[in-house]
């Protein structure tokens, strides 16, 4: 919660919604992804769902990263300038959220017993 919450305000400061309706999609995803995300994640029934939605988001701000990158970067390409003046390390923090999104996810899960363990053991 604490990646999408520094997300959120990473957006707000760098594509205020308010200026330009190309930046209007990126802020809403993120509050989306600090609010109904960890709600899913409470309950085991829900927590598969919280999963994929965290997947489809990663995903969508990955795309929208790297078009927003490549749409204002200028040449000539070298390693320093991607890592610093690219959206590459915000891309890694933003695929940092899986890891710890498939943990809850098997953390969540109720364990099954085996059918041969079901009842009395002699």
């Amino acid at each position: 919660m604490g990646i999408t919450l520094a997300g959120v305000f990473i957006h707000l400061k760098l594509h205020p919604p308010w200026e330009s309706l190309y930046y209007f999609w990126a802020s809403p995803l993120s509050v989306f992804s600090l609010i109904v995300i960890p709600v899913l994640y409470s309950r085991p029934a829900t927590s598969a769902w919280g999963f994929m939605l965290n997947a489809v988001t990663v995903l969508i701000g990955t795309t929208g990263m790297s078009y927003y990158s490549l749409l204002y970067f200028e040449r000539p390409f070298t390693l320093y300038r991607i890592i610093t003046e690219s959206t590459l390390p915000a891309i890694f923090i933003l695929w940092a959220r899986l890891p710890v999104a498939y943990f809850i996810l098997v953390k969540m899960q109720p364990r099954r017993v085996p059918l041969r363990q079901r009842g009395c053991v002699e």
